[in-house]
């Protein structure tokens, strides 16, 4: 009925809300199943949900994840995450295919052309699957462990290339397919349907049928991985200059050394910096720990749990407005805010009351325990007095607009 129809569609879209809370925060624990295949089915259902109920705010964040896959996407075609697997390096590299190519379904359906994304690079991931399908020993070679298969290949390895073939024929995948017992697999769901775009009216640039909310759409994904994967190399992201703990006094750089990058906490200590991802690099000299770039680029967040804030005499510091999510190493909290008094709810764990001055100065009262911290002149992370972090939930996703 109409009533339970409006039920679900609001239960997928709680759902929704909360597999991306729950990913936003791993992003930013290095090894965590924020940084593979986990992530692309996370992309992929919260993707369907925005279809589903016409949030497009949802798409976005789905195709989203699909960047991050074909970031991965190495110049052999392999990915880092999956070829880490051991004797399940080749399912686990077909495995993760399957949603990236799903996405990039969604993506066409929506006119946006996913599948040209970095160079095309998942035809290379294709290619080199495909290469490990026909001789599993290619993979074994490198992972130094036979690989487990299970023959012929079925739906659960292969049932991407039947939407695959359909817009790139290969007749090694349409054997492979043509071999199979099903291609059919539980998670896809299906054939995905047509979007229902509401039809708000033709504007310009929009074709003769075309809704308007299309083309809108396909404006702002264009405008939005534009300015989240801009052109050059991925490692400028890190390039500038880092003020650790936020302090102006500890003034540390990032500096392209060619091959490298050169890192210096600007108290004597050096080390080079290897690019892992976009967002993501070790430090060799410094115990390889691990640094994770913010989505807006404005932090980086260590694994040994300290954090550089990026310097910048431009950045002048904004009304402070705490209202809304934040994602805390431990799960996340809401926080709003009447004026400069804060009340914080959600869960007991971060149920306070506190204040906020001009400055960022945060004070809050957790059940007796006073904790203190600063908001950083962007507003996007609150820096705690025992070295913890909260960041601005929506800095995980797409910019709303």
């Amino acid at each position: 009925t109409p009533e339970q129809d409006a039920q679900i569609q609001k239960w997928f879209g709680l759902l929704a809300g909360r597999v991306r809370e729950y990913f936003d925060s791993g992003r930013k624990y290095p090894g965590s199943d924020a940084w593979n295949n986990h992530m692309y089915w996370a992309g992929l259902s919260v993707a369907a949900e925005g279809i589903a109920n016409g949030d497009a705010d949802a798409f976005l964040w789905g195709l989203a994840t699909y960047e991050m896959g074909v970031h991965a996407i190495q110049p052999d075609g392999s990915l880092i995450a999956e070829m880490g697997r051991g004797r399940m390096a080749l399912h686990y590299q077909l495995y993760a295919l399957g949603p990236l190519v799903m996405l990039a379904e969604l993506g066409e359906a929506n006119g946006i052309d996913l599948y040209a994304e970095r160079d095309g690079a998942i035809h290379r991931l294709v290619s080199f699957n495909l290469a490990a399908m026909k001789d599993p020993s290619l993979i074994a070679k490198r992972t130094g462990e036979t690989q487990v298969i299970t023959l012929p290949y079925s739906g659960l390895q292969i049932g991407w290339a039947v939407p695959y073939v359909q817009r790139f024929p290969n007749a090694n995948l349409i054997r492979f397919i043509a071999q199979a017992p099903w291609v059919r697999f539980w998670q896809w769901g299906g054939t995905p349907p047509d979007a229902a775009y509401p039809l708000s009216g033709k504007k310009d640039g929009a074709k003769d049928g075309a809704p308007a909310y299309n083309v809108d759409l396909k404006r702002r994904m264009e405008a939005l991985l534009a300015a989240e994967f801009p052109p050059g190399l991925a490692q400028s992201y890190f390039l500038g200059n880092w003020c650790a703990e936020g302090r102006t006094d500890l003034h540390g750089t990032i500096a392209d050394s060619g091959d490298f990058l050169a890192l210096n906490n600007g108290q004597g200590s050096t080390s080079t910096g290897e690019q892992r991802s976009p967002f993501l690099l070790v430090a060799p000299a410094w115990d390889s720990v691990s640094g994770a770039l913010t989505p807006d680029r404005s932090q980086i967040d260590w694994s040994n749990g300290t954090y550089w804030v990026r310097c910048s005499s431009t950045v002048q510091q904004q009304a402070i407005n705490l209202n809304g999510k934040w994602i805390a190493q431990v799960g996340s909290c809401s926080i709003r805010q009447h004026g400069d008094q804060l009340q914080l709810g959600d869960t007991k764990d971060c149920e306070a009351s506190g204040r906020v001055d001009e400055k960022g100065h945060v004070t809050l009262d957790f059940s007796g325990i006073p904790i203190e911290g600063f908001v950083t002149a962007d507003g996007n992370h609150i820096n705690w007095q025992d070295g913890s972090y909260w960041t601005r939930a929506q800095i995980y996703g797409l910019e709303k607009k």
